[in-house]
């Protein structure tokens, strides 16, 4: 892994007031009506959310508000790329977009765990100078490795995340992000915020891996069962920082202890990539200029 800067996007929260529009339709289940009669196991829609009635002749309870009445299931299908987990999807066959406008400056948007997926489009719209920043990524599917076997024969990889910076998107302006697929086209995480760019450099020997919480034992009979579930992804960084940005990023990585964020330890390899939490950080003074530095990274499931 070549040297390279360490940088972190530190999300902003999209509301409702946000999103000026989405292809994707909120129409997952009716939504909660004040005056209707709900039965246990129906589903409604209040506030972007689903939630189950959990009572019998449920009427008049605010979903978000009477816990003993109804039971969260999360959000909705339009919102589920903007929740707090990766693996959760937004699914629409063939295509999706959205537009949002944020209200203050950022300068890069992230779109991760994606699949099925061929291209991503990023606009920025000014209402005068109109679209002053027009980028596509291309998710093609790769080879596994070199020769002429592999390109015709072998499983293909397909890119699952695509990373644009240097938007330039002031207040005022909009931005638009289309994205086209297959039939399966799903996506986990789309985040808008501001990058910012760390360290002398990330040393060679950065250290990537997950941890899997399936569960995996043997019955009785010796047999092996396993029950599938989630995982997270981590990566641990060995950094050389300036003397002068040491208590700037311990700022903000106290900043950023209980807020996902989105951390490239390299854009060469999607590995390096951890949209999550700081788990471990340290700071070693031992030069005048500069200083080594430890950071253990660790992902939303």
């Amino acid at each position: 892994m070549s040297i390279s800067k360490l940088s972190s996007v530190k999300p902003v929260i999209v509301t409702p007031a946000m999103l000026v529009s989405s292809t994707v339709p909120e129409n997952d289940h009716p939504v909660w009506l004040n005056a209707t009669t709900y039965a246990v196991g129906q589903l409604v829609i209040y506030e972007h959310g689903i939630y189950e009635s959990v009572a019998a002749s449920n009427t008049g309870n605010n979903p978000a508000t009477a816990t003993d009445k109804w039971r969260s299931r999360g959000p909705v299908n339009r919102w589920k790329l903007f929740d707090k987990s990766i693996s959760s999807q937004t699914k629409q066959a063939g295509s999706m977009s959205y537009r949002i406008k944020v209200g203050k400056s950022v300068n890069y948007v992230g779109v991760l765990n994606v699949t099925g997926a061929s291209s991503i489009r990023v606009r920025v719209w000014h209402p005068t100078y109109g679209y002053i920043y027009d980028k596509t990524a291309s998710l093609r599917r790769l080879p596994l490795s070199a020769g002429w076997w592999s390109f015709y024969f072998s499983e293909r990889r397909v890119a699952t995340q695509a990373l644009f910076s240097n938007l330039n998107a002031i207040p005022g302006t909009e931005i638009l992000i289309d994205i086209e697929g297959a039939a399966d086209l799903a996506v986990g995480v789309l985040l808008v915020g501001v990058r910012r760019d760390f360290t002398l450099g990330v040393k060679q020997g950065a250290r990537v891996g997950f941890d899997d919480y399936s569960k995996k034992g043997r019955n009785e009979y010796g047999d092996l069962d396993v029950i599938e579930g989630a995982f997270s992804s981590r990566a641990g960084f060995s950094m050389l920082l300036r003397a002068s940005e040491v208590d700037a990023f311990k700022a903000y990585a106290v900043e950023c202890r209980a807020t996902a964020c989105l951390w490239i330890g390299s854009e060469r390899f999607e590995s390096t990539t951890i949209y999550g939490f700081i788990k471990n950080f340290e700071v070693l003074l031992n030069y005048y200029d500069y200083a080594d530095s430890e950071l253990e990274l660790e992902s939303l499931t």
